[in-house]
């Protein structure tokens, strides 16, 4: 299970094993998933062999690592939706991402151009393509899917 352990002003800090890429929901906010990292508890490299068979003797999830993911906010800021420390975090229905991106019937993505300005583009790429899928291959979804790409081939000089 998945928890929110810090929040930032853009970003959410989850514990639990997540993917780059896959957007999330903490509360009422939606995040996608900018980066994972995991750490050994520091003490495990001081503790010789020994130590670490009785420690995980009575107590076995001290040795488990720690795997934190980023998540950067992809909505709610506004309506100050942020989850609160020790809220659960599961991932994002299509039902979710269809509600938060509907307004009076019309597509919306209000986090897009911050969203550019600060993630990574192929996790931009991974949002709209994720939006493609729930609406049905809409026309304007496709042309920033196709605008990313070419940003993309263009970073690479082709």
């Amino acid at each position: 299970m998945c928890r929110v352990v810090g929040v930032s002003d853009r970003y959410i800090e989850v514990e639990g094993k997540l993917r780059v890429g896959e957007i999330v929901k903490a509360g009422r906010c939606l995040a996608v998933v900018v980066s994972v990292s995991g750490e050994k508890p520091e003490y495990i490299k001081y503790a010789g062999e020994l130590n670490k068979k009785e420690i995980e003797a009575y107590l076995p999830d001290v040795l488990n690592s720690r795997v934190t993911s980023k998540c950067y906010i992809l909505g709610g800021l506004e309506e100050n939706l942020c989850p609160e420390i020790g809220e659960e975090v599961l991932p994002a229905s299509d039902e979710d991402l269809k509600d938060y991106h509907t307004k009076n019937g019309e597509l919306t993505i209000p986090y897009f151009y911050q969203m550019l300005k600060t993630c990574d583009i192929e996790i931009s790429k991974s949002v709209i393509k994720r939006l493609i899928k729930i609406f049905d291959k809409n026309e304007i979804l496709e042309a920033l899917l196709r605008e990313l790409d070419y940003m993309t081939m263009r970073s690479m000089g082709l």
